[in-house]
């Protein structure tokens, strides 16, 4: 995967309850001018429009009957702009509504109820004339009345492969923030490789297909745990050039995942290992990272740590 909308995908553990997402079942559907659009989203119909090229949209998100549940689900087709292009615009789906007199997106729909920790729903995928996959991203964010921001605290992405059936995926969230959200940004995409430039746009291998339903949040919480409050950690030399030492102990034995993330959200660093419990020592190589500040956020299955270091 090349490019992403939104670029961070990290874990932390769920609570086992459901919180009501807009529209999550993809049944609501509204006629706008000249589509049938899901209420709550902005898609990529309208992509002609964007792009400059002139001539009425095309239409390649629709409501379908083959559904999971309920009556509709969504369907998202790539297509070629012109015959015989092997890439073209990809089926996209934004939170968000589309003011087409300024040709822009007012992302995120309201989301209240806690701090969900994952994204969950199902889908089939076929890719088209070249190996591709899907992906589901999700932005949690909170409104900052002082400048007028969407600020992003959390976040997920997930990849779809080929499935004929409809076959459930989740999208782990984690939080770089104590916040609570208030509005959620999702971004579902026929293709991996795409970004709102214009090249970006018609870059979609051609023929993929993918069918959405039944999107939910989970697992809200009050409240951000974090190992600082458990346990001792440290790390150093902080600020760092090659090496940055990770040192934490673990009162019980799980995977530990240990992230990097850029201060716009990416994930340039991911390590993930099965420790037992007692004092842990790991090291990490940051040597070819770019000098900056960085989130770094060790997640156990006694807690989690997020720590800020300079490189």
């Amino acid at each position: 995967m090349k490019k992403y909308l939104l670029l961070f995908a990290l874990f932390i553990g769920s609570n086992s309850f459901a919180q009501t997402l807009q529209n999550g079942g993809l049944d609501t559907w509204t006629n706008l001018l000249f589509f049938f659009e899901p209420q709550g989203y902005v898609t990529s119909n309208y992509a002609s429009i964007l792009l400059g090229g002139g001539g009425l949209p095309r239409a390649n998100v629709s409501r379908s009957t083959d559904k999971k549940s309920g009556t509709y689900a969504a369907k998202l087709e790539s297509y070629a702009q012109n015959t015989g292009d092997t890439t073209g615009v990809p089926g996209i789906m934004i939170t968000g509504a589309l003011d087409l007199a300024n040709t822009t997106i007012k992302p995120g729909i309201p989301i209240s109820g806690g701090r969900p920790t994952e994204l969950r729903g199902f889908y089939k995928y076929a890719q088209g004339n070249a190996p591709d996959s899907g992906i589901v991203s999700v932005a949690l964010t909170k409104y900052d009345s002082t400048i007028g921001t969407l600020n992003v605290i959390g976040g997920g992405i997930a990849t779809l492969s080929n499935k004929s059936s409809y076959t459930a995926f989740t999208v782990d969230i984690v939080y770089a923030t104590n916040d609570v959200p208030d509005t959620a940004i999702i971004v579902i995409s026929t293709t991996s490789v795409f970004g709102f430039d214009t090249a970006a746009l018609t870059t979609a291998p051609v023929g993929t297909v993918l069918f959405v339903d039944d999107l939910s949040f989970f697992g809200a919480t009050t409240g951000l745990q974090s190992v600082d409050d458990l346990i001792e950690a440290s790390l150093y030399p902080n600020p760092t050039k090659d090496e940055l030492n990770v040192s934490f102990f673990q009162a019980n034995s799980s995977e530990v995942k240990i992230y990097l993330l850029s201060m716009d959200g990416r994930v340039v660093y991911e390590q993930k290992q099965y420790l037992t419990a007692g004092k842990q020592a790991i090291q990490l190589n940051v040597a070819d990272l770019d000098a900056g500040v960085y989130q770094l956020v060790v997640s156990t299955v006694d807690g989690r740590i997020s720590k800020t270091v300079v490189r």
